[in-house]
């Protein structure tokens, strides 16, 4: 699975992450979250699951586009139920929507994914073959109108729809197709996509083409259990534009469809094009003439003409922004702003939508990377780190330490849950009771501590480990999020607490992304795992897995470094291939059983989930606990004044 690095932390294009990263149950199936087209906030669910009021559904007449769609068989509105509701969901055409995102651009190329920031920015643009619909959780058609599977699960045919054409005018088809995913699957082009792919002896799905008939095949060597959601996660992309760039030795595809490349020449399929994109300020999306959805009336999607996107670095200011009627959502609502907007709420200007325990997570991880930096034959940790960070009670005592329930009461403002594991209470389906838990307790650490020898010999109130060497190390986040760097703050005081200097520095959120990936020097990161589209373990892929780009505590190990890391291996292959949930769950509980008990990762909490939007401003919202909370169906959204 492809996994998502949350900054702030459509129809939904698929966003991985580590277990989705974010994610959380125990039944093999989980239901939908509750949503409606018209919602209503009036029950205060701080630790409730979602509870909304289905209204009556009604809706204006759209304003007819008669631009043709040239596309056989259209795909429509009513071909994607809700919550198990059909209804005639249909919108007016005009306006702008302008909302915020917390971080920055780091490239519009769909080819590897990199925050959950950059991939929201790029799901307007790009549309992939299968997608995934948040308000009824569940795999639809996209790009590809159908599919067929062989009785063994291992060979799969998508249809592609025919008459869709880029937002330049030229068509789409299967060779466009088959370039995107050749781009993925190339050996020398990096991306975390193609770890989904694999199997467990490396493998990666034969492709092969039929432009006359239309339909591209994948042949596995062994049966994935999850293949519609890997398909999802990759866009496709034009390759009368970028074919140049995947040439068989040193590719420069990754080089392309970048910050700095002309809004013009960003030919899309999705709903939107790029218009204007300002660093460090905004992005500017119009809506595609070419796109090829339609309403149940045969209306071309999207209603809205234009979407604005703010780009800030400070969720208090992203507060401040909404709270001046600057933009029109907003998502993941911060804790802190919970009672703000429950009083704009009770005034009747904005309404607050509860969606129960996030599925989202907040973490600390060690730096367990054994290796040594090629041009500078330095350790990526050093030697001293490297005997603290390794030693699983030294991890252990700094679990104890830790005290999520003070991160909750005073970072989440009391609405939140502590949490072990990658999968939250909110996933219904793959939470896992079973996980080791670390409660508080100092004295605990103290006495793990004491018993390593690693003491306070010289009385400056931090520990000497039995080599005499002073245990200090940084600790980084990413200074755009102001409820980590509260995080940060606390988990510092609680490791001063025990005799461990902490060195708390916050850095930007692709700084601190480029550490975790590539540089590989850092000593303790704070940051968490957006949920993945859908939340299955799958989605989890390339961080749980030894030879994951994302397996941050020492990421695309040549082979498992641990006894236990090899058996997750082999748990992840065996859930793989298996098609049963409820097999896959009892495989799933093992691995995070096992990643509780050696915690190279430490799971700290999940906040309450919530969002708001201006009241009576958007039709056709369907609010999901899955992300986007409220952008999944942008190209529907309509302004109902």
């Amino acid at each position: 699975m492809i996994t998502t690095i949350a900054a702030d932390s459509a129809r939904g294009t698929l966003v991985t992450a580590v277990l989705i990263l974010a994610l959380v149950g125990c039944t093999a199936k989980a239901p939908p979250p509750a949503s409606t087209a018209d919602y209503s906030g009036s029950v205060d669910g701080s630790d409730a699951p979602a509870v909304t009021v289905m209204k009556s559904l009604t809706y204006p007449e759209p304003t007819p586009e008669n631009v043709p769609l040239g596309v056989a068989n259209p795909p429509s509105l009513g071909e994607f139920p809700v919550d198990g509701i059909t209804v005639e969901r249909t919108g007016t055409h005009g306006g702008t929507l302008v909302y915020s995102i917390l971080g920055e651009v780091e490239t519009f190329n769909p080819v590897e994914p990199k925050g959950a920031t950059t991939q929201e920015l790029r799901a307007l643009l790009y549309s992939p073959l299968v997608t995934y619909s948040n308000g009824g959780w569940s795999h639809a058609p996209a790009l590809a109108k159908s599919w067929d599977v062989s009785d063994d699960h291992r060979t799969w045919t998508f249809h592609i729809r025919e008459g869709i054409r880029w937002s330049d005018g030229t068509p789409l088809t299967v060779i466009d197709v088959e370039f995107s995913f050749r781009c993925v699957f190339h050996p020398q082009i990096a991306t975390s996509i193609r770890d989904g792919f694999k199997d467990d002896e490396g493998n990666l799905p034969a492709l092969t083409s039929d432009p006359e008939n239309g339909t591209v095949t994948f042949t596995t060597k062994k049966v994935d259990s999850q293949f519609l959601t890997h398909i999802g996660n990759v866009s496709i992309i034009p390759h009368h534009k970028w074919g140049a760039h995947l040439q068989d030795e040193d590719p420069t595809m990754l080089l392309q469809m970048t910050s700095d490349t002309d809004p013009a020449e960003m030919v899309a399929s999705g709903p939107f094009v790029l218009h204007q994109y300002v660093p460090a300020e905004k992005v500017v999306y119009r809506r595609n003439p070419h796109y090829w959805y339609q309403d149940s009336r045969g209306s071309r999607l999207p209603y809205l003409d234009e979407v604005v996107i703010v780009l800030l670095k400070d969720l208090n200011l992203m507060w401040s922004k909404f709270e001046a009627g600057e933009l029109d959502i907003f998502m993941d609502l911060p804790p802190d702003h919970y009672k703000e907007a429950l009083a704009l709420e009770k005034k009747g200007s904005a309404d607050l939508i509860r969606l129960g325990v996030s599925l989202n997570t907040n973490w600390v991880c060690f730096n367990l990377h054994p290796g040594v930096n090629a041009e500078t034959e330095i350790p990526y940790v050093p030697e001293e780190k490297q005997y603290w960070f390794n030693n699983l009670n030294f991890r252990k005592a700094v679990n104890h330490a830790i005290d999520r329930n003070g991160i909750i009461k005073t970072a989440l403002f009391g609405r939140g849950r502590s949490i072990w594991s990658s999968f939250t209470p909110g996933n219904k389906s793959w939470y896992c009771k079973e996980v080791p838990t670390y409660p508080h307790s100092r004295e605990q650490a103290n006495a793990i501590l004491d018993g390593l020898g690693w003491m306070d010999r010289d009385g400056d109130g931090v520990r000497e480990d039995d080599k005499g060497r002073k245990i200090s190390f940084g600790l980084n986040t990413n200074v755009e999020n102001n409820v980590r760097q509260q995080v940060g703050n606390l988990i510092k005081n609680d490791l001063n607490q025990i005799g461990i200097e902490v060195n708390f520095k916050p850095v930007t959120f692709n700084d601190l992304v480029t550490s975790l990936r590539d540089s590989h020097q850092w000593d303790m990161i704070l940051l968490g795992w957006g949920s993945g589209v859908p939340p299955d373990p799958a989605n989890g892929k390339n961080i749980t897995t030894s030879s994951g780009r994302l397996h941050c505590w020492y990421p695309q190990q040549p082979e498992p470094a641990t006894e236990w890391e090899a058996r997750v291996d082999q748990l992840m292959s065996m859930m793989d291939q298996e098609l049963d949930d409820s097999v896959r769950k009892r495989y799933n509980d093992e691995i995070q059983v096992l990643i509780g008990e050696n915690i190279p990762i430490l799971y700290l909490a999940a906040a309450n989930s919530y969002a708001v939007v201006k009241k009576n401003r958007l039709g056709n919202v369907w609010p999901s606990l899955l992300r986007p909370q409220l952008t999944w169906n942008l190209e529907e959204l309509y302004f109902r004044q």
